[in-house]
């Protein structure tokens, strides 16, 4: 089940990070069609970060929170 798309992998490394440093197993991912990523059609990339439905909830709460604190 994923639980949030990114417009960049950048992004969704960033939020992976985040969630792994919280305990939870994530991954990432990407548009394709056929195998193919979906930017070679044109079609801007999204990544999505997949997580277990059993943690969806908490982490989903998890990111929220530490996406909202300033960066040092």
């Amino acid at each position: 089940m994923w639980i949030r798309i990114f417009r960049t992998k950048r992004e969704a490394e960033r939020a992976r990070k985040i969630l792994e440093e919280g305990g939870f197993m994530v991954t990432i991912a990407h548009d394709n069609f056929e195998g193919v990523p979906i930017e070679k059609y044109g079609v801007p990339a999204r990544f999505r970060l997949e997580i277990d439905s059993h943690d969806l909830n908490r982490a989903a709460r998890y990111l929220a929170k530490k996406l909202k604190k300033p960066r040092k």
